[in-house]
């Protein structure tokens, strides 16, 4: 098993996008989250579903009083509605440690580890997406280890 054979093809989506076409775009590919680039396509970020919650709280509220502020739907509606405009770029995660295809499953798992991830972007010499290993890719490396085969 290598890399290529637990990549998932890359969703991207550029920085300058909004919340609401990151989410559009998250629902019309059926995916939990999208690889972010810039205008170069070189891969600058990851939006995930916890960014997108992220985003929609408002900056002066916390812990506690987040539960108590969204406690009426109208108040989440209405939070997300406020939030459709953010530009991606504004809550992105960029603490980001990909790979290229030509390393080692070792590395992947050491990331995985180091990182607690199970979301890795995979990129070519240009830091351009080619895929992501998603936690089932993480779960194939740990299997292979053990000698447990996919029945697929």
């Amino acid at each position: 098993m290598e890399i290529p054979d637990i990549t998932k093809p890359a969703i991207t989506i550029v920085e300058d996008a909004t919340f609401e076409e990151a989410i559009s775009t998250m629902v019309k590919k059926q995916t939990n989250s999208l690889l972010v680039v810039d205008n170069q396509g070189v891969l600058v970020g990851v939006i995930g579903i916890s960014d997108l919650l992220d985003a929609i709280v408002p900056e002066y509220l916390d812990g506690d009083s987040i539960a108590s502020h969204f406690g009426e739907s109208e108040m989440f509606t209405q939070a997300v509605i406020d939030a459709k405009d953010k530009q991606i770029k504004e809550f992105m995660t960029t603490d980001l440690t990909p790979v290229e295809t030509i390393d080692t499953l070792m590395s992947v798992s050491a990331i995985a580890i180091a990182n607690h991830r199970t979301h890795i972007p995979v990129v070519d010499s240009e830091s351009k997406p080619i895929g992501v290993i998603s936690r089932r890719g993480v779960k194939h490396i740990i299997a292979d280890a053990l000698n447990i085969q996919d029945e697929e």
